[in-house]
């Protein structure tokens, strides 16, 4: 059964670690692939999305990482683009391995960021099945491409980060969906909220 956006399960930051953790001693591509999860986990972006950046879409002109990258429309949700944020060093620094060690020596005529093994871009549920795979193999079942975006939501709300700021970050047309499929009282978190006002 497909999942949709929101359905998934979330990974806390440590369970997103193991993930890494896990990639790095498995996969056949640990750099790509740590990089793609990076961008999902840290930056919020969908599966089609990733699948659908370029390389002058998160480089500037001096090729340094954006801070700021602006999705292709035709590969965002509703065709709606928005920005998305490249600052977590981590996301920065994954993807700056992989650009310099794996990306610049790839020969192909394709302007993608991520490349698969034969050197063709992925299509967007290539990359959907590349997320379940990693998450699969890193034994956390039920995870999809999804995953990162929703974690993404789910631990900026335990932070207190305001719904608002949060649908801005998920790039959401309304603050309903934010709210019905990405929201949900975390009773940790209220305990908390009492036990220091």
């Amino acid at each position: 059964m497909r999942l949709h956006e929101g359905q998934s399960k979330t990974l806390k930051p440590e369970e997103f670690q193991q993930v890494i953790d896990h990639t790095i001693k498995t996969s056949r591509f640990p750099i790509r692939d740590c990089a793609i999860l990076q961008v999902s986990y840290r930056c919020g972006l969908r599966a089609m999305e990733i699948a659908g950046l370029k390389l002058n879409d998160i480089l500037d002109k001096n090729g340094q990482i954006k801070e700021t990258v602006t999705p292709r429309k035709k590969t965002t949700k509703g065709h709606r683009g928005g920005i998305a944020f490249f600052t977590h060093p981590e996301v920065r620094e994954a993807l700056s391995k992989y650009l310099v060690q794996i990306r610049s020596s790839k020969a192909t005529e394709y302007q993608n960021v991520f490349i698969s093994k034969k050197l063709t871009p992925f299509s967007p549920s290539s990359m959907s099945r590349l997320f379940t795979t990693i998450y699969n193999r890193a034994g956390f079942n039920g995870c999809t491409s999804h995953a990162g975006r929703k974690s993404l939501c789910v631990n900026l709300n335990k932070q207190n980060v305001s719904t608002y700021n949060i649908q801005q970050i998920m790039r959401h047309a309304s603050i309903t969906t934010t709210v019905d499929h990405y929201l949900k009282v975390d009773e940790d978190t209220l305990a908390t909220i009492l036990e220091n006002a």
